[in-house]
């Protein structure tokens, strides 16, 4: 029974697809990676561009880790994590494929990141860190709808550290591969 309703599902958006490619005009359904819009942001700022990199799928831009990084969440080695432009909360509410229009990121002063740190360490159960980071770099990111969402990186070092996302808040390691 699953499988008769996985193919109908299957053959239905497959219709879908080809009446959207052969003239409709109700809008995108996916994103065209080879042919991005315009306001498509590639590149993400030098702060964070040697651990993480932008990444285009059908259905969303994503950050994800760059070759020579490991990302993964705490007890689990096989979920890759991401950071999708979906992501804020306020755009979870409206279909269609989402890419990022905007980067920032800086670096926080010893003083911020202590802050920071104790605030996590307060707030987000997964967050087991004894002691500050040694760079906390937060970067906000803006979709195409204009939410923004922040991604705090901390390094424990130049090889490894930690990301808290703010929406929803979670975090992951990660970790460079020799």
């Amino acid at each position: 029974m699953t499988f008769r309703v996985v193919l109908l599902f299957l053959c239905f958006t497959a219709a879908q697809a080809l009446a959207h490619s052969e003239g409709e005009t109700s809008g995108p359904v996916l994103l065209d990676c080879q042919h991005p819009p315009r306001s498509l942001a590639k590149m993400l700022p030098e702060a964070v561009a040697k651990v993480a990199s932008v990444e285009c799928n059908p259905s969303a831009q994503t950050i994800v880790a760059r070759d020579g990084w490991n990302w993964r969440y705490p007890g689990s080695f096989f979920d890759r994590p991401i950071i999708p432009a979906y992501a804020p909360m306020d755009s979870r509410q409206t279909g269609g494929p989402r890419y990022f229009t905007e980067f920032k990121a800086t670096e926080l002063s010893a003083a911020d990141a202590s802050k920071r740190h104790e605030m996590f360490a307060k707030d987000l159960p997964t967050y087991r860190e004894t002691s500050p980071p040694m760079r906390l770099v937060r970067l906000v990111a803006r979709n195409d709808l204009g939410h923004e969402m922040d991604a705090y990186f901390g390094f424990r070092s130049d090889g490894g550290g930690w990301v808290v996302l703010c929406a929803p808040e979670y975090l992951f390691l990660m970790q460079k591969i020799d």
